[in-house]
């Protein structure tokens, strides 16, 4: 299809993705697709989706692809393009100085042709030197002309070489930046490499492989199969793999399909002992760990294993305590009593329990206590904003920030250059269940030997994320003192919301209905949507936008997953109108009064902060701009571009919604969520309410929810290297107090 540029929509930077407005002759155009704002001036136009779209109305574009109906109407996804320069002076001279070619001007623009004529494109492609004759034109400058030039022209030749293949645009790309030039080249004689490129998955590589015929045994192809199947691991929340499981599944992917195996035990066994020399694996036993995976268990392990050598303090609190239940106006119980003294004798101790059961209320006293005998620094913090923010209302005037705040893991940081121990003398982490085993690593080795730390969580609620299972391990090493709370205090005992979530612990079906605790019956994701939809308006019109929360285990795929919910309910919830300003960013809307997400950490907001858009404006330079509100009364403004860090919040996942609680609470619970009907999801969905729970969906997937007990399954040796660490030690330490006495 032949059109020309009109407008842009949408650019990303980073990546080049592309959505623009076009104009055309062609009368093909489906009707659905032509933009009704050009065809008032009786042009046909309409909207296409890429990447590296030129975004000058000098020339023409040859477009190949798809028409693709989506959220935001009918768009033409860009498969490949072809730029058509007018040879003509006028469109030689337009080209180079629409902002195409990096560095040239209108002025620099006549001036080459001038000296070139018809012959300009020609000289750039094949004799880019002769420009160097050109007034203005240096060595620095000759080079960005020419990669500029030449951008555009690899790209397309990497995507007409790769198409019979179904890369993609994104990709491609990314393999221009990591090979550049070279990139058809590698493709073409060792199409393993491309295991190398960020973002380009095993699978893909393998099949152009395969079609491309280069050696199924080739050691790049089995690494890269190795390589996917670790990390697939770490997305399931493994930190290794048994060896045997992972050889038996690298024969299983490289001799699919075939009749003669193409890879024997022995050339994956190869693989493996060179990439235990290159010290990209680690063979411990029988398990198989990347590397970095490793040493951070590894690391870990040592550090707690070092603090739990020092001996336990005999440490007399009882006066302090009185004081301190006498002027907080707090009652403990027993157990919580034997929590607080633990937590003043030993060097790092656990606090676990469900919701409501005090572990709030016990750090109040603690911190009082502590304040009153020792005076020193306290730092508390917590996986993400919210549960920190939480834990500071909670405890009074304390300060607390994320992990990620107090360690210095924020997006754009040069973590290395401003790493420093932290100086507290006693440190607090709440949410422990949410701490992976890359983030437990950056917080003990920055931890003062003489700190005490109290670790505070559910080891019912999901765990981390990350790879790894760091607080069931650190409770299951059994060296670490453990105080487990179980008595309710939060909800009152009239509220059936901690009785059930015990009662899912227990793996029993018998729940308790009533008002506080509905459960509504659907059949299918599509009915269990739209209840979920209806219920959400409801409740929101009854309650506030920020007092409701859907949470879903799913993010796509299902009527009842996040993006869908998200999608459906924008209108519903924040209607366009014509006094309401909006602001397109990729395939999303967003308006003024929308409840959205942030999804990464950054200086002044944390990952699953919850705020709402009070403002969408243009700054002096016309730069568009979104203004949003969070907790605190912290107003960020962000630029367009940072966008892509928010997300639509009415739906969001039962992870995102860790370290959070809400008034009231939305479930969509069907069979289509089988693989994530696990007890511990609906569990720390459910404990997320304060006052009311609506379940929604299939009975049958709520009990097959309850009976799936998925914890403990993680491929982890922390708990035990903790152990051994410890032992190993307190041997050496015998050892040498025996050595001692012989020689006195």
């Amino acid at each position: 299809m032949r059109c020309r540029y009109v407008n842009k929509i949408f650019l990303n930077e980073e990546d080049g993705f592309t959505i623009a407005s076009y104009s055309t002759r062609d009368t093909s155009i489906p009707l659905a697709a032509r933009n009704k704002y050009l065809a008032k001036r009786n042009i046909i136009g309409f909207t296409a989706v890429g990447y590296n779209l030129p975004l000058t109305d000098q020339i023409e574009l040859e477009m190949e692809g798809n028409w693709e109906n989506g959220s935001h109407g009918m768009q033409f996804r860009v498969e490949s393009f072809l730029e058509i320069v007018p040879r003509t002076k006028a469109g030689i001279i337009g080209y180079l100085s629409s902002g195409a070619i990096r560095g040239v001007r209108q002025k620099m623009a006549e001036a080459i042709y001038q000296k070139f004529g018809l012959e300009t494109l020609e000289v750039i492609e094949n004799s880019p030197e002769k420009l160097l004759s050109i007034k203005g034109i240096s060595e620095q400058k000759l080079k960005a002309i020419v990669e500029s030039y030449g951008q555009n022209k690899e790209f397309r030749e990497l995507m007409t070489f790769l198409a019979p293949y179904h890369v993609t645009a994104n990709k491609v790309n990314m393999i221009l930046k990591t090979f550049k030039e070279e990139s058809v080249r590698i493709i073409q004689n060792r199409p393993y490499m491309l295991c190398a490129v960020k973002g380009f998955g095993f699978l893909t590589v393998d099949s152009i492989g395969r079609q491309l015929c280069r050696a199924l045994n080739d050691p790049m192809r089995i690494s890269g199969c190795v390589s996917y199947l670790l990390n697939e691991a770490m997305k399931e929340g493994h930190l290794y793999l048994e060896q045997e499981t992972l050889i038996d599944k690298t024969l299983g992917i490289l001799n699919k399909d075939l009749t003669v195996p193409a890879v024997v035990p022995n050339d994956i066994s190869s693989v493996l002992y060179q990439l235990v020399l290159q010290q990209s694996i680690v063979i411990d036993g029988d398990k198989i760990y990347i590397f970095e995976q490793y040493e951070e268990e590894r690391l870990t392990a040592g550090m707690v294993a070092k603090r739990l050598q020092t001996p336990r303090q005999q440490v007399s609190i009882e006066d302090e305590l009185r004081q301190a239940q006498q002027e907080l106006g707090i009652t403990l119980s027993e157990r919580q009593e034997q929590a607080v003294k633990m937590v003043f004798e030993s060097s790092i101790s656990i606090i676990t329990g469900g919701p409501g059961t005090g572990k709030t209320t016990v750090l109040k006293v603690i911190l009082f206590i502590y304040g009153l005998k020792y005076r020193t620094t306290v730092q508390l913090m917590a996986p993400t904003g919210r549960a920190a923010r939480r834990m500071a209302e909670s405890t009074g005037d304390e300060e607390a920030s994320t992990m990620h705040m107090a360690l210095g893991l924020l997006a754009g940081t040069d973590f290395e250059l401003e790493f420093q121990y932290l100086e507290s003398e006693f440190l607090n982490v709440d949410e422990v269940s949410m701490v992976d085993m890359h983030l437990a690593y950056e917080f003990f080795r920055r931890v003062k030997s003489n700190a005490k730390i109290l670790l505070l969580g559910d080891v019912d609620q999901l765990p981390s994320v990350g790879a790894g299972d760091v607080f069931r391990q650190l409770i299951g090493c059994g060296l670490i003192p453990v105080t487990i709370l179980d008595m309710v205090y939060r909800q009152g005992l009239a509220s059936n919301i901690p009785v059930n979530a015990k009662m899912i612990q227990k793996n029993q079906t018998n729940l308790n209905i009533g008002e506080d605790f509905v459960f509504l019956p659907c059949e299918g994701a599509e009915q269990t949507a739209e209840m979920v939809k209806k219920l959400y308006l409801e409740e929101t019109a009854r309650n506030g936008i920020e007092q409701v929360q859907i949470l879903t285990p799913y993010r796509v795929k299902t009527a009842a997953g996040v993006n869908e919910l998200n999608r459906t309910l924008e209108d519903m919830v924040n209607p366009p109108a014509s006094d309401k300003k909006q602001l397109t960013v990729g395939r999303d809307i967003f308006r003024a009064g929308d409840k959205v997400l942030q999804n990464k950490n950054i200086v002044s907001v944390s990952n699953g902060d919850m705020g709402i858009i009070q403002d969408i404006f243009e700054d002096e330079e016309g730069n568009e701009k979104v203004r949003i509100l969070f907790s605190e009364n912290r107003e960020i403004e962000y630029e367009k571009e940072q966008m892509e860090m928010v997300e639509h919040a009415n739906a969001i996942t039962v992870h995102k919604s860790q370290g959070s609680e809400y008034p009231v609470v939305i479930i969509p619970c069907v069979k289509a969520f089988y693989t994530m009907l696990k007890r511990n999801i609906l569990y720390t969905a459910i404990t997320r309410a304060k006052r009311k729970v609506y379940l929604v969906g299939e009975w049958n997937a709520v009990c097959q929810a309850i009976h799936t007990d998925d914890s403990g399954k993680r491929n982890t040796m922390l708990g035990k290297r903790i152990q051994d660490y410890y032992y190993e030690e307190r041997r050496r330490k015998n050892g040498k107090a025996e050595q001692l006495k012989l020689a006195v």
